[in-house]
């Protein structure tokens, strides 16, 4: 019998990955009065139920005081060896407070236990020595969590996504390569991508239903401006006839994905093509805490059990909105990956010097439009670590 041991914490990955890794048959979840309160040894419960790992919570742990936190840990540490003679006991010593992980370490190493501690940053498990003549190597990671669990640690239930529906993906295989265009042309035609959206705003009448599909442009299309029409009219995503200002909306998902759902397409594209362990667009979900609790994530990926959040944005940027784009982006993205993972936000629009000093106070990485080609490249560096 294989048994985790595992100190909760604000840092539910910490205890979630290795358990899912090495499946032991029961985990023993210590917990403190604060982190009952908060909830979390129920959802790390929860989460570990649903994936058929036995729990079993341990509460009231101190989290101060060495010799309260020796004599809760050599108690745990006997009664579980009593219980189960002969398992194989992992400590897993990640999360508590400093002085709950060096007590606890101290108390399991004396039963021989295996103890580790996971390095999320770095994408690996390391392994302390059970004695001052072992060394052990750390274990690398594998992937565990994909994008609903991933969340679901962090306290956000997935109701959703637009890419579940396989139906979906394949009328986005079938306008891939007019996403594909709009993505690699973005600087060009920075002003066709600002007409076509106001033009797609018109014929949605502000909602999600094509309310009016024929507009028309102010002049007459030509040169980059048609051919980029010719690529999406090839596409069957609108109908257009050269030398004339008029274009039709065909349907209702059309006209979304040139109001600016092809940015979010564009970028869910590049993280499959690149092997991304889970890439999701268009989730939905609520949050445990129920203040503000409905969410839309425009693009999420897991890969080595991190998070990169990225969020789309078409319209041009007004320098008084800058702020607070940047305050949504940066808290909705540390709410979803927590401590570990990115935050990207990709613009068709150049964006202002402005948004440029905010997303970097906020640690957000900003691509523009003449990024969008290369984007491949900050991709699969992300994906390897």
């Amino acid at each position: 019998m294989k048994i985790h041991v595992a100190i909760v914490s604000d840092q539910t990955l910490a205890n979630l990955i290795p358990a899912f890794m090495e499946r032991p048959d029961l985990v023993y979840l210590v917990t403190s009065r604060q982190m009952a309160e908060r909830g979390l040894d129920q959802r790390l419960a929860r989460l570990l139920t649903q994936d058929a790992i036995a729990v079993d919570i341990r509460p009231d742990a101190p989290e101060v005081g060495l010799a309260a936190i020796h004599e809760y840990a050599y108690a745990l540490a006997e009664a579980i060896e009593e219980k189960h003679p002969g398992a194989k006991i992992v400590l897993n010593a990640t999360g508590g407070t400093k002085l709950m992980a060096f007590g606890f370490v101290d108390a399991f190493r004396d039963i021989g236990a295996r103890i580790i501690y996971t390095d999320t940053a770095h994408r690996r498990i390391e392994c302390l020595p059970a004695s001052k003549d072992s060394l052990l190597q750390p274990v690398p990671m594998v992937d565990v969590l994909n994008v609903p669990r991933y969340l679901a640690a962090q306290g956000f239930r997935v109701s959703g996504a637009t890419s579940d529906d396989p139906e979906w993906c394949k009328r986005a295989a079938a306008r891939k390569p007019a996403c594909k265009y709009l993505g690699q042309n973005a600087a060009a035609i920075q002003d066709f991508i600002g007409a076509l959206n106001a033009l797609a705003d018109r014929a949605l009448g502000g909602c999600e239903t094509l309310m009016e599909p024929r507009q028309a442009f102010s002049r007459v299309p030509w040169g980059s401006w048609a051919a980029a029409l010719h690529q999406l009219a090839s596409a069957s995503l609108l109908r257009w006839q050269e030398g004339t200002a008029e274009i039709e909306f065909l349907d209702d998902e059309s006209a979304r994905f040139l109001h600016g759902g092809w940015l979010e397409e564009f970028a869910w594209h590049v993280l499959k093509d690149n092997g991304a362990y889970d890439v999701r667009l268009g989730v939905t979900g609520t949050w445990e805490s129920g203040q503000n609790s409905k969410n839309e994530f425009d693009v999420l990926a897991t890969q080595g059990n991190q998070l990169l959040f990225i969020e789309c944005k078409t319209l041009r940027h007004r320098k008084e909105s800058d702020t607070n784009l940047a305050y949504k982006v940066d808290s909705l993205g540390q709410d979803a990956r927590g401590l570990f993972g990115a935050t990207w936000l990709i613009t068709a629009r150049e964006p202002s010097p402005v948004l440029h000093e905010r997303a970097k106070q906020a640690r957000i990485r900003i691509f523009g439009p003449n990024d969008l080609p290369k984007l491949r490249d900050p991709v699969r560096r992300w994906l390897e670590g």
